[in-house]
């Protein structure tokens, strides 16, 4: 009989980005093992679990901070990772997430093995994330926007020295969408493959007798709907432009129904609101007066199922991102037929383009905002078409089972060989 080879993959919330294709390679024959610090069990699999070891250090430099906290993690990976050589287990292939440290040592501890480490984000600090939005910095949360920025940058290039010690070790990098791999410095970029984790289109597809319960009243694909989803309300993903835009969306469309879902407590990415609120409060209680808050649904935290059924339902859906990962949502509403309204942003002109699978507008712009969801709302008719080409552009780019799985087989292979 043949020798099966062995894959270890290494992510601390297991499986992450590698719940599909962790499956489709044990179908296939492989041997599959795993290593997080949650305790994940599948018995289709090996799953083997680090602990802690170590505790952050009081009064380090400031730059080190989160040096230290990988390391820690890199250590007590490393730790379990040498019991598992130990004991006989010899790896032929890790994939890996560098996100917090785990596969730092791991080449020193199987240098035969091949390292595929998933790319998902570099950070810059010029045209990026930190200096996209220096008005709310500045005005919003009180914060002097030159300080900010000097402090951020340095703190971001010390988070990126882990990533590079990994990524320069890397026999291959994935990363989900060209926008991410080109983050990555030029030297590196040669040796990145763009393969994105896939969307389930079988799951994610229209259904015309969608339906919704607000207030007592029974919603269908009849009704006029606008969706925002985010797993925070937060402004990297333009919940305060939104919120800008809700009244004149309220006011042009007396018949439409926002819902909008995501955790309200928590702060998202970036910097946090004042003490003692949330974005909400921030900016959704500057505008509840003012507004008829009875067609408002904060829906907070939603199931898988309640999201699709969302982005089935909706008329128009409302995708803003500072240049940041690509949310998987907009891709499964588009997915669904959604008509997505999306920023002038590198990660979502990637995937949209506008009048033909999907509408474009600036972030910033909060009237052009109204007035793209006042001409959806309007005539629903006329932007069919730009929901069909939504889907389609993801069952031809972005298929899980058609596209990305075979793409990330054929990766592995090569990997093997």
């Amino acid at each position: 009989m043949a020798k099966k080879n062995k894959i270890l993959f290494v992510h601390q919330n297991f499986p992450g980005q590698y719940k599909h294709i962790s499956k489709e390679l044990i179908d296939i024959g492989y041997e599959v093992h795993t290593l997080s610090i949650t305790k994940f069990i599948d018995k289709s699999m090996t799953n083997h679990h680090y602990q802690l070891a170590g505790n952050s250090t009081k009064n380090i430099n400031k730059w080190a901070v989160e040096f230290e906290s990988k390391m820690i993690r890199a250590g007590s990976a490393a730790n379990k990772a040498m019991e598992m050589k130990k004991n006989g287990f010899f790896p032929d292939l890790i994939i890996g997430h560098p996100g917090w440290g785990e596969t730092f040592f791991f080449k020193e501890i199987w240098p035969e093995a091949k390292l595929l480490t998933y790319a998902e984000f570099y950070y810059k600090t010029k045209n990026s994330d930190i200096d996209f939005d220096p008005k709310l910095i500045q005005d919003d949360l009180g914060i002097d926007f030159e300080s900010f920025y000097s402090y951020t940058k340095f703190k971001l290039t010390a988070r990126n020295s882990p990533f590079l010690s990994t990524y320069a070790v890397s026999d291959y990098l994935m990363s989900p969408t060209n926008y991410q791999k080109n983050l990555l410095p030029a030297s590196l970029r040669d040796n990145v493959e763009v393969i994105h984790d896939g969307i389930d289109t079988d799951i994610l597809k229209p259904n015309n007798n969608a339906t919704f319960e607000f207030n007592g009243k029974t919603l269908t694909k009849d009704s006029k709907i606008v969706t925002y989803i985010s797993r925070s309300l937060d402004p990297y993903r333009g919940f305060h432009i939104f919120m800008k835009a809700l009244p004149g969306i309220l006011k042009n469309n007396p018949e439409a129904y926002i819902l909008i879902a995501g955790n309200q407590k928590t702060n998202g990415y970036g910097s946090p609101p004042p003490e003692g609120k949330t974005f909400k409060d921030l900016f959704y209680k500057t505008i509840e007066g003012k507004i008829d808050s009875s067609r408002v649904k904060f829906l907070g935290s939603v199931s898988y199922n309640e999201f699709i059924n969302l982005v089935q339902i909706t008329s128009v859906h409302i995708y803003l991102t500072y240049p940041f990962v690509l949310s998987w949502s907009v891709l499964e509403a588009m997915s669904c037929g959604a008509v997505v309204i999306g920023s002038n942003t590198d990660p979502v002109t990637e995937v949209i383009e506008n009048k033909k699978n999907g509408l474009i507008i600036d972030f910033f712009d909060h009237d052009d905002l109204v007035k793209n969801v006042t001409n959806v709302l309007s005539d629903k008719a006329k932007y069919i078409d730009i929901g069909v080409e939504a889907r389609k552009t993801i069952l031809e780019k972005y298929d899980l089972r058609k596209v990305c799985l075979p793409a990330q087989l054929n990766l592995i292979k090569r990997a093997l060989k």
